[in-house]
């Protein structure tokens, strides 16, 4: 859609144009045609310069921008100072010692070279090697550029009124050749101030201006006045209409990229051209002397292009060998990598965003049995037959794709109906254009776990009776405020547990204390829990039991401890003495003390049993 900031910039390429193709009907069949065409030349390049001007004055644009368009309109003052000194001079209003003519070609001389200056030392963006590059074409351009104007300035022999007219003469060709040059080393490097539809009206405008500059007021045989004229107008209108094409066709003022097809055919193009030019003025004119100009331009031309091309081989050179290292290293890369995946014992696998399998490592057989390639399609949840621990096999999470990255445990269930445990390790990269998926590393934890299980087991039990021993009692029960409910803590207490030992030996005495963990599991329920304190003490603690009940059961589990043991070929009767402490939302520390001091009682009474709280003894707790 058109901005409204370009329509004024319409309006005033419309109005130019349709001054201009006015001004060129005027010039080509009116009586006054120079008159016409200074008074045209004067408006055009009055509308030129407001345009600059407009241009230095937009904040829109960068600063170092805005100062070239300063320059610009800094030399579209010198070309309206040059053409209101021809107005003059045709009214007789111009009393300067100096002939009007030379005056003009100087103000004209000082506007191009003023417009050019920026340009010329404009900085390129580009790395050392295509600067280089950039240059030579921007060269070749320029020569060709030169070629032509020295054909067209010369076409008929004219030479200069004198030695002043000499020298503005050929200012006038160096600066249109440079700033050629200047403008598409900017265009062809991507750092132009301006966009390549104002670079070509532009160029198109000095070039021409330059052209009637180098031919206007010479002597000798002289090419017809009005198409000069319409050369000269055509210039000013072209050159009235650049602000207004840049203001179009490039509005927000930043770089642009260098036009890549016409960039790398614009140095062909000046040789082919110069090359028709040779041809025409050899079939023309032989080998006068602006024929002998051309072919030295030629000769420099191709000489540019020689170069450009032995630097574009050498660079291409350079460029395949990095490539081909590159590829190489990547190459080497790639083989290090399938090697590490192929022998890893860890299973690797991406899925997609739906949580299907894209890729699975070959471990993902000898971990679990299942073939990679079968895996390849389906979902991820199916191939591995995974749940979180606990779970009660509600599946594998599927909000891997939701987190950039996550770690956790899962229990996967093998054909067999055995268990493994694997480590889970996953990263998001599904915004990744190489993966497009996320990655799961696996690990076979299952011995870790089962050696674990174990060195907790042995931590937390008795190694001799298998029972609890106080480490787990004091991580299950101690710390809590209170044992929910009506509980009961019995202890008890092997009686002649030591002659034992001293008369039998202690492998007697252990295989008796086994004997007694046994029969303790067997006389108590499975929510029971039964410990071994150390030495012959054990402890049961009864849950949701009342005082009556846990004496029941003491004397249940003294009755069942009297039967006689077989022990290494002996007969040995087992005898003990329990303490009872019963509560209500009582702390265990305190069951266990005062289960301890009825156990004491026990034995001191010959009882077998006692309860804490029904002798006097017991009332120090």
């Amino acid at each position: 859609m058109e901005q409204p900031a370009c329509r004024p910039a319409w309006a005033v390429l419309l109005g130019t144009a349709a001054f201009s193709l006015a001004a060129g009907v005027a010039v080509v069949f009116g009586p006054h045609a120079r008159l016409v065409m200074y008074v045209a030349l004067c408006v055009l390049w009055a509308v030129y310069t407001a345009g600059a001007l407009r241009q230095a004055r937009n904040h829109d644009l960068q600063p170092r921008t805005r100062a070239f368009w300063g320059w610009a309109a800094a030399g579209g003052v010198c070309l309206v100072t040059g053409a209101v000194v021809q107005l003059c001079a045709a009214f007789g209003l111009w009393p300067g010692a100096m002939a009007p003519m030379l005056a003009t070609k100087t103000f004209a001389v000082a506007g191009v070279a003023a417009i050019t200056w920026p340009m010329l030392t404009w900085p390129l963006d580009v790395p050392g090697r295509r600067r280089l590059r950039v240059a030579l074409d921007a060269a070749t351009v320029m020569c060709g550029v030169a070629v032509f104007t020295w054909a067209l300035a010369h076409a008929r022999g004219a030479m200069p009124v004198d030695e002043v007219d000499l020298v503005l003469t050929l200012l006038a060709s160096g600066v249109v050749v440079v700033s050629a040059f200047a403008m598409v080393r900017l265009v062809l490097g991507g750092s132009a101030p301006f966009g390549p539809a104002a670079a070509a009206t532009g160029t198109s405008a000095l070039l021409l201006l330059a052209i009637g500059i180098a031919t206007d007021g010479l002597t000798g045989p002289q090419p017809d006045a009005r198409l000069l004229f319409t050369t000269k107008l055509i210039s000013g209108a072209l050159l009235a209409v650049t602000p207004q094409v840049e203001r179009i066709t490039h509005p927000a003022g930043a770089p642009v990229p260098p036009p890549r097809r016409l960039g790398g055919a614009l140095p062909y193009l000046a040789v082919a051209a110069a090359q028709v030019l040779l041809i025409v003025q050899l079939w023309r004119h032989g080998l006068d002397v602006t024929t002998w100009g051309v072919v030295a331009g030629m000769a420099v031309i191709t000489a540019l292009v020689t170069v450009r091309q032995k630097v574009t081989a050498t660079d291409n050179e350079r460029l395949i060998d990095e490539l081909d290292a590159t590829m190489a290293s990547l190459s080497a890369q790639e083989r290090r990598f399938r090697s590490l995946v192929q022998n890893t014992s860890d299973v690797t696998l991406v899925v997609d965003r739906a949580g299907d399998v894209v890729y699975a490592s070959p471990s993902l057989h000898s971990v679990l049995g299942v073939s990679p390639q079968e895996a390849v399609g389906r979902p991820a949840c199916g191939v591995l037959r995974a749940h979180l621990p606990g779970d009660g096999g509600q599946g594998w999470p599927t909000h891997l794709s939701s987190r950039p990255a996550h770690r956790e445990e899962l229990c996967v269930s093998q054909p067999d109906g055995t268990v493994k445990y694997l480590e889970l390790v996953s990263r998001n990269l599904l915004d990744d254009p190489s993966v497009h998926g996320v990655v799961i590393n696996l690990r076979d934890v299952t011995e870790a776990k089962d050696l674990q299980r174990r060195l907790r087991h042995q931590a937390t039990h008795d190694s001799l009776t298998g029972l609890a021993n106080r480490t787990l009692l004091n991580e299950q029960l101690s710390g809590q405020d209170r044992i929910r409910g009506s509980s009961a803590v019995l202890l008890l207490d092997l009686d002649g547990f030591k002659e034992v030992n001293d008369r039998f030996g202690h492998h007697v005495g252990d295989e008796l204390l086994v004997v007694v963990a046994e029969r303790l599991r067997k006389m108590v329920r499975p929510d029971d829990l039964v410990a071994r304190l150390g030495g012959d003490e054990f402890v049961v603690l009864l849950r949701d039991s009342t005082a009556q009940v846990a004496v029941s059961t003491a004397e249940r589990i003294l009755s069942g401890l009297a039967a006689v043991a077989r022990l290494d070929g002996r007969n040995v009767r087992v005898r003990g003495s329990v303490g009872v402490a019963a509560g209500t939302d009582t702390e265990f520390d305190t069951l266990l003390r005062r289960a301890d001091e009825a156990m004491y009682q026990a034995k001191r009474s010959g009882a077998g049993v006692a309860v804490f709280g029904s002798q006097t003894a017991s009332a120090s707790a």
